[in-house]
């Protein structure tokens, strides 16, 4: 059966790790090219070799990006993770673990999320079907909001969706107008060869979104497979205080980090393996918080009819 699913809702901090990820090898384009050359030659691995030229660089990163978009939804995945709960008086802890099975959708930025354990303990079949059927229902529901549309309707939902895809890049555009990159030389990373970047955030850069004024405030490091051109891993650190949403306002301290990390798929691809999470702070009603948390991504398939008639049947 065909699945289409509502918006994934994310979290602030792990999509701009990713979109910080994503946009690493685009900020160079727009510096002079002096700068880019210098910053290329700066640093050599230990047996002497230059960096890689970096315009070829940006364009093989370039190419592999969008080939990671195409390929990611051919894929369904299990992820597990622990949500933040925020009391109504500001205490902020951790919710169970739980597991998702997770199946792409043919719209880009939806995806359908499986519960299927908590804290390890499998859902019982009944409740696996009753979230099925539940789900299924909202799938024919919304293939007939669409197919008996007006077009009046119709412009108001691609003028939504067209929105959303301006904001998503105004968050990539704040990535390249904040950071200052550059490449810094070598490292082997989880086996991997890697060139090694470094994000340095200017506190003047112009930005348009509410993640830019977030990205101002945070540097990181970032590490890109020689071979095949692939962000692999990113690492971010707070340079200062972060103000944020967290169900209240709540304040995340000077220090705290974010962990991204990327695995090879059928070796042709790389998706998301690991984020992890070490954040302190303060609500606004001052209670003191402190959250480390991993998600684990694994169990990567293609995701086909198998796959889909799979969630349908059972």
């Amino acid at each position: 059966m065909f699945l289409l699913a509502r918006p994934a809702r994310r979290a602030a901090l792990p999509v701009l790790a990713l979109a910080i990820t994503l946009a690493l090898v685009g900020e160079p384009l727009r510096r002079p090219q002096a700068a880019l050359v210098q910053a290329a030659g700066a640093s050599q691995s230990p047996a002497g070799t230059p960096l890689p030229d970096l315009a070829q660089l940006i364009k093989d990163v370039r190419a592999g990006l969008r080939t990671d978009e195409q390929l990611l939804r051919q894929y369904t995945f299990k992820e597990r993770r622990r949500d933040v709960n925020v009391s109504r008086l500001g205490k902020v802890q951790l919710g169970p673990w739980r597991e998702f099975e997770v199946y792409p959708s043919e719209v880009p930025g939806e995806t359908y999320k499986r519960l299927i354990s908590v804290n390890g303990v499998p859902l019982a079949a009944a409740e696996l079907e009753r979230r099925d059927a539940a789900h299924r229902k909202r799938v024919l529901d919304q293939m007939e909001q669409i197919r008996v549309e007006t077009p009046a309707q119709r412009d108001k939902r691609l003028a939504k969706r067209a929105r959303e895809l301006r904001e998503e890049q105004d968050v990539i555009d704040d990535v390249f107008a904040v950071y200052q990159i550059a490449l810094v030389g070598r490292e082997v990373r989880d086996g991997q060869a890697t060139l090694v970047a470094t994000l340095t955030p200017r506190k003047n850069a112009r930005t348009k979104s509410d993640a830019g004024k977030f990205l101002k405030k945070v540097r990181g490091r970032a590490w890109i497979s020689e071979s095949d051109r692939q962000v692999i891993r990113t690492e971010l650190e707070a340079v200062e205080d972060v103000t944020f949403g967290l169900g209240l306002l709540a304040r995340m301290h000077k220090g705290s980090t974010i962990m991204f990390r990327r695995t090879r798929v059928n070796g042709e691809i790389w998706l998301p393996a690991e984020a992890q999470y070490k954040v302190v702070g303060k609500t606004l009603v001052f209670r003191k918080f402190g959250l480390e948390s991993t998600t684990v991504f694994s169990d990567y398939r293609k995701f086909g009819v198998s796959t889909s008639e799979e969630v349908a049947v059972k």
